[in-house]
């Protein structure tokens, strides 16, 4: 084999075998990624469902308690409950498709379509008139022949249960905005039930007339699994699904889309590495031929006049420092030199240029992280301040139109609708000033005003304003403050803020017949101030999150407690503002303690 040919085989070899795992590597990795991005996607939908139907699903039952809890809803003149109804028909339209009133035998003593009958033996009057309120299963409507449901509400009144509010409630609204999630050309979201009836289609007609139970994704959902997966669905097509099952409802939420659809992205990858890789062959061939030209033809040259010398064509040939194979031999070396210093410039180039890559590569991911995480502080937002806004404002719009719509409300009534306007309007202007509070805080906009003060005058101060709300859940509070402490150089209305908020969340967390002990204890380095209560406790994967923007302990969209969870975010920013930190001690069942050290006056 000629020395051209060995030349061109082996830099073939060299080239296209790290070409060739280049390429592999970066299908690979850049296939893995796609479909990670594409679950990711597909899951978001599911959520972003998911959310969409809890809201609605919500806001009905939200209506059915308001309306329950009116004194309307008992009243001798059934006009004035009726014209009351009527709000809520204008207000959501095609949502109510009636509303009536059971006593405790079941018998409907109201109904705004003017209908009869006795209810006793259905789940729903079942329930509710055990004080429960209760969302039933999805049915074909006798009167409409569309998907219904029915909720149902105890109505109290002095305590006890005096009857039941049911409503009637049409599913389209809903559907509609389920209709409105994007998934792909191919993609398909349906709801089921627990026994995999569909309850939510597209087409209408398949709604409670189609049972898919063997769907992969159903049987999943059924048994209360969440997931998603790669299987051959209801009508033999291999898709990717993602489950979530909604146990409030006892309704499993299904988002499929066709594997082809879904991961396009890996054959496109795939046809321009392919087009890469074609094209860098090409060019390892050309220079292939190039190089091993350049290379054979001054041994070529020496071959030929080697031969010319065996043939008698004799031709001195210099052999000494000046001759051609001298010369040569120098050439060699010198470009062997410039070659191997070449070689290290470029790989500290290389080296240097993949340290960037990384870095750089890092700083992507960390920002995507990031951006990941703004996304979910986004939703957590606007999920929390809206339910922290819905419920006073829906509050007061009914407060209000009951003033508007009955002008005999006698004084004590008409104050208590007035103090109950109030106190949303208290929740809502605390929720907005903690909102705004926290963004001065962040901005570096907030100044603090430094005097000199005592401890125990700030734990009065907050006593002050907590003790008739601990009063309320009959909570003890003790004091443990010295008077002889040394004063603080701190800003007084900041601290006070710190206090409240965890006064606050100290008996938002406290159950009836509990204790709260605000304690201070002085040594050479300063303050320290201890909140100690006998809470419900947190586990220790949440003590690390608490002071995180949003956060809820109690996280469930059934929470028990109030709030947008900024009143420890901003307390921690303001004791770092006076260069100390929160610590938090907690055991789960066992309650919590709260404590910070500030710098003593000099």
């Amino acid at each position: 084999m000629r020395l051209r040919s060995e030349l061109f085989i082996l830099f073939l070899i060299i080239s296209v075998v790290p070409l060739s795992a280049v390429v592999y590597i970066s299908y690979d990795y850049g296939k893995e990624a796609i479909r990670e991005s594409v679950m990711y996607n597909l899951l978001g939908a599911t959520d972003n469902t998911g959310n969409a139907i809890d809201n609605w699903m919500d806001a009905r039952k939200d209506d059915i308690r308001v309306i329950a809890q009116s004194r309307v809803t008992l009243a001798s003149q059934k006009e004035h409950f009726k014209e009351f109804l009527d709000t809520f028909e204008r207000e959501h339209k095609g949502a109510y498709m009636e509303f009536y009133l059971l006593d405790l035998d079941g018998n409907i003593t109201f109904s705004n379509l003017d209908r009869t009958g006795n209810e006793s033996e259905e789940i729903y009057f079942i329930e509710a008139s055990k004080g429960k309120t209760y969302v039933s299963d999805v049915y074909q409507s006798n009167i409409t022949g569309a998907p219904e449901i029915i909720i149902t509400s105890p109505v109290n009144k002095n305590g006890d249960i005096e009857a039941v509010l049911a409503a009637r409630v049409s599913l389209e609204n809903l559907y509609r905005i389920i209709e409105k999630i994007d998934i792909g050309k191919s993609g398909e979201v349906f709801i089921v039930n627990q026994n995999g009836d569909i309850i939510f289609h597209e087409n209408r007609s398949r709604i409670l007339l189609d049972n898919i139970k063997n769907n992969f994704a159903v049987k999943e959902v059924t048994y209360e699994k969440n997931g998603i997966n790669e299987y051959v669905n209801y009508e033999g097509k291999n898709v990717l699904g993602s489950y979530y099952w909604m146990s409030l409802y006892r309704w499993g939420l299904i988002a499929e889309q066709n594997i082809d659809e879904a991961y396009a992205g890996i054959l496109m990858l795939g046809r321009v590495l392919v087009g890469i890789s074609i094209l860098a062959l090409m060019g390892v061939i050309f220079l292939a031929v190039v190089v091993s030209d350049n290379i054979t033809r001054p041994v070529k040259s020496l071959e030929e006049g080697a031969l010319g010398m065996v043939r008698g064509n004799f031709r001195p040939i210099p052999v000494a420092s000046r001759n051609e194979i001298g010369r040569l031999a120098e050439i060699f070396n010198s470009t062997a030199v410039e070659l191997l210093e070449i070689r290290k410039k470029l790989e500290s180039k290389i080296e240097l240029a993949n340290k960037d890559l990384e870095k750089k590569n890092k700083e992507l991911i960390d920002a995507n992280k990031e951006l990941r995480k703004l996304d979910e502080l986004k939703s957590d937002f606007l999920s929390l301040v809206s339910h922290e806004l819905k419920t006073p404002l829906s509050s007061m719009k009914i407060s209000t139109e009951y003033l508007e719509s009955d002008a005999n409300i006698d004084p004590a009534g008409r104050k208590e609708i007035h103090q109950i306007i109030l106190r949303n309007i208290d929740r809502q202007t605390r929720l907005i000033n903690d909102i705004l509070d926290l963004s001065k805080i962040e901005a570096g906009k907030t100044e603090l005003k430094f005097e000199i003060i005592g401890i125990k005058e700030l734990a009065d101060a907050s006593y002050e304003n907590i003790k008739q709300l601990a009063k309320k859940k009959n909570i003890s509070i003790t004091l443990d403050i010295q008077d002889n402490l040394s004063p603080i150089m701190a800003d007084r209305e900041k601290l006070i803020i710190v206090l409240n908020n965890l006064f606050e969340n100290a008996v938002k967390f406290t159950p009836d017949k509990g204790s709260i002990i605000l304690s201070a204890r002085e040594d050479a380095n300063g303050i320290t101030v201890i909140m100690k209560d006998t809470g419900i406790g947190m586990e220790k994967e949440k003590i690390e999150k608490i002071f995180d923007k949003f956060y809820q302990v109690d996280g469930s969209s059934r929470r028990k407690t109030g709030g947008c969870g900024l009143g420890l975010s901003i307390s921690s920013e303001i004791i770092k503002a006076h260069e100390s930190v929160i610590h938090v001690e907690s055991e789960f069942g066992k309650g919590s303690t709260f404590s910070f050290k500030l710098k003593k006056n000099g």
